[in-house]
């Protein structure tokens, strides 16, 4: 591909994606906030605009967003040893990776239609689901058919 990123964007990409899920996975167990509430030494925060609320919020849209950046940096970058292999094997990929998306809106939407209607935060991680599975079957299958491919030809 002609808009790929270097190779150590790649490695940055692994440490970013991680800590950005598991801080946003924290914010939404409300451990952020617990843990501010903690060391500010107050019994509990219950008001919506509090400053607890706002840095809860921040750490939201950063821990989200750096971890579609790490997911971003992951999938576009170079391998260190770019070929027409490794690019077909990036567009085998893409494409299961949208099939796999496919079918589990299809399956997803057939489940909402018989059982009942998610609500706004069942249909938030929906939307939420759909976009990191698409992404984490993309870099799955991406790194596990590349290296199955590099150890059958250090075999030949």
């Amino acid at each position: 591909m002609k808009y790929l990123l270097p190779h150590r964007f790649k490695k940055i990409g692994a440490i970013i994606a991680p800590i950005g899920f598991a801080l946003w996975i924290c914010m939404q167990f409300g451990f952020v906030t617990k843990v501010l509430i903690f060391l500010s030494g107050e019994s509990s925060a219950t008001q919506s605009n509090s400053p607890y609320h706002i840095v809860n919020v921040c750490v939201a849209i950063l821990s989200f967003f750096s971890f579609l950046a790490g997911i971003y940096f992951v999938t576009f970058s170079k391998e260190k040893v770019e070929d027409e292999m490794v690019q077909r094997t990036r567009l085998d990929s893409f494409q299961f990776a949208a099939l796999a998306q496919i079918i589990f809106i299809i399956i997803s939407f057939l489940f909402m239609l018989l059982f009942k209607e998610p609500g706004e935060g069942g249909l938030m991680l929906f939307f939420i689901a759909t976009i990191f599975l698409f992404w984490l079957c993309f870099i799955g299958r991406f790194n596990y058919i590349l290296h199955i491919k590099i150890i059958r030809l250090s075999k030949a």
